[in-house]
């Protein structure tokens, strides 16, 4: 039992952060700056590109949230985010995403960008293995 909160906050965390809070007077006027981009690639954990899965940036600031963007067959994604701010990162397989406590998980790489900024080279791991183990736990 002492181990059910720790994989139940991640999951429920997963599904109340997934959707945009409504925007606040900051986070419109922040709205007006130029856009940055974020470019990377999502592998699984042999190092393969992982095609077709969507890549959600989550702002840790007031700020409005952008669209996902979905992987190609390389595994890349480009995203346009508003700036400036720092990002998280969800991996959506279908319409769930999980956070894992692995260190390695997208929710815990931290990207902050400057508005007109293009930052490439972010490295997303999709754990599956993690992923699916929590996703059997939280089912009754």
């Amino acid at each position: 039992m002492r181990f059910a909160l720790p994989l139940a906050i991640p999951l429920a965390c997963c599904v109340a952060c997934t959707a945009p809070p409504p925007p606040t007077p900051n986070a419109q006027r922040l709205a007006h700056n130029a856009r940055a981009t974020v470019e990377g690639r999502v592998t699984d954990t042999d190092g393969r590109p992982v095609a077709g899965v969507r890549v959600q940036a989550v702002p840790g600031a007031d700020i409005l949230w952008s669209p996902p963007e979905t992987t190609d067959e390389s595994g890349r994604f480009c995203l346009v985010v508003h700036a400036p701010a720092e990002y998280v990162f969800l991996i959506f397989e279908g319409s769930e995403a999980v956070i894992t406590p692995s260190p390695r998980d997208p929710a815990r790489v931290r990207v902050f960008v400057e508005p007109g900024e293009a930052r490439e080279g972010v490295e997303l791991t999709l754990l599956r293995t993690e992923r699916e183990e929590l996703l059997e736990r939280g089912r009754p």
